[in-house]
């Protein structure tokens, strides 16, 4: 097996380390859709970004940065994912979100609606498209971790 070197070892470390954590950038992408507007199917479960155009992808997969409208300095931008009864029709919607960083983990689910409207399933995220198919959860991340020392050592002997 080829060893790197000391130098070549810490590079590729670093270079690996930096691809795990590249969904914490100060910028979050987040899917933005729902089944009850005429163009909206793709929005259903199971997500299928993949079937729409460029167009599409385009107004449904944006930039969720802090807005000028929110009023906590100690709120932070989400992506949401909601899946509500309205009227007894199901709606699936995906949206940005902003939420007070010390509101518990499951307020999102306990929101107060209207009384024709059940909310089924609402879950808050913080990683790029993670309400929708595509973003690596942290816990793959903890499960890839000893996997990379493993072959670094090996590597790098």
């Amino acid at each position: 097996m080829r060893s790197y070197g000391s130098t070549g070892c810490l590079l590729l470390g670093l270079f690996s380390l930096l691809m795990l954590l590249n969904t914490a950038s100060a910028v979050l992408r987040c899917w933005r859709c729902s089944t009850d507007v005429s163009n909206g199917e793709f929005c259903n479960d199971p997500f299928q970004p993949d079937g729409i155009s460029e167009q599409q992808r385009y107004w449904s997969y944006v930039n969720c940065t802090y807005s000028v409208g929110v009023k906590s300095v100690n709120a932070r931008p989400v992506c949401k994912k909601l899946v509500q009864e309205v009227y007894g029709k199901r709606v699936i919607s995906r949206s940005c979100f902003y939420e007070d960083m010390d509101d518990p983990a499951d307020k999102c689910a306990n929101d107060q609606t209207s009384s024709y409207i059940k909310t089924v399933y609402c879950r808050t995220c913080t990683t790029d498209g993670c309400n929708g198919a595509g973003g690596a959860s942290p816990w793959a991340v903890l499960l890839v971790l000893p996997l990379l020392l493993a072959a670094f050592r090996q590597t790098c002997k």
